[in-house]
């Protein structure tokens, strides 16, 4: 895979991720509680509508290092990523090489 697409890719999963980010702000104004919220699924595929469904504690804990997606099973593009975490209804995933240097780069433009 070259360098470019794996760029296109870790920058369709930000897409997801910023998606989900604002999920996470409307459901914290309604208190830190276990309720379970629906994310979308973060991959590559600027098609999918999949859904996640983790509470607000999981997905901070997605979200302690900027290069880690949540993604519905079956969807781990291993080009690009690898499974750090398994779940019942999906996975945990680390960005690999460009795509993770990416993600950071994101990340950090995000919080600037």
């Amino acid at each position: 895979m070259e360098k470019a697409q794996k760029v296109r890719l870790a920058r369709n999963e930000d897409l997801f991720r910023q998606v989900n980010e604002r999920i996470d702000d409307l459901a914290a104004n309604h208190g830190d509680d276990s309720h379970v919220y629906e994310f979308f699924c973060e991959c590559s595929d600027v098609a999918c509508l999949e859904r996640v469904r983790l509470s607000l504690s999981e997905y901070a804990h997605v979200r302690d290092d900027p290069t880690r997606f949540v993604v519905v099973k079956g969807h781990v593009l291993e080009e690009i990523e690898h499974v750090i975490e398994p779940a019942k209804d999906h996975v945990l995933i680390e960005k690999d090489g460009v795509a993770g240097d990416v993600a950071i780069r994101l990340d950090v433009d995000v919080a600037d």
